[in-house]
């Protein structure tokens, strides 16, 4: 299951201690939307550190719109093809296609501890 989000850079504003120099490199966090990293140690609810000026290099994790669903999956290129590896067998292999509206919003540079909740 993925989750629908907006664009962080359009509708999360940075807070006020980030500085300026982070901010242009469109530095920004974002909670794990679902579980299909899981395998790799990083549950629903972590909390992701991306760079949205990084580089998307086979092998590291990305954060992904295809067809409006925010997705952070593993990035693995083959020859031509892209594809989204998640690593919980419940999530499928991620295949774009032209037909498909996908972008590739930054690169995962850290994945922290799951955010603490407000009691």
């Amino acid at each position: 299951m993925t989750t629908m989000l907006p664009h962080p850079a359009t509708h999360h504003a940075l807070p006020s201690s980030v500085s300026s120099a982070a901010a242009c490199s469109e530095l920004f966090c974002l909670p794990m939307p679902d579980q299909a990293l899981a395998g790799a140690g990083i549950a629903a609810g972590c909390l992701l550190a991306v760079d949205g000026q990084g580089s998307p290099v086979q092998g590291c994790l990305v954060v992904a719109a295809v067809d409006g669903e925010l997705l952070v999956r593993r990035l693995q290129r083959s020859g031509s093809r892209l594809q989204l590896l998640a690593a919980h067998p419940d999530y499928p292999l991620i295949e774009p296609s032209y037909e498909q509206d996908f972008a590739i919003w930054g690169v995962v540079a850290e994945a922290g501890m799951p955010a603490a909740r407000q009691a």
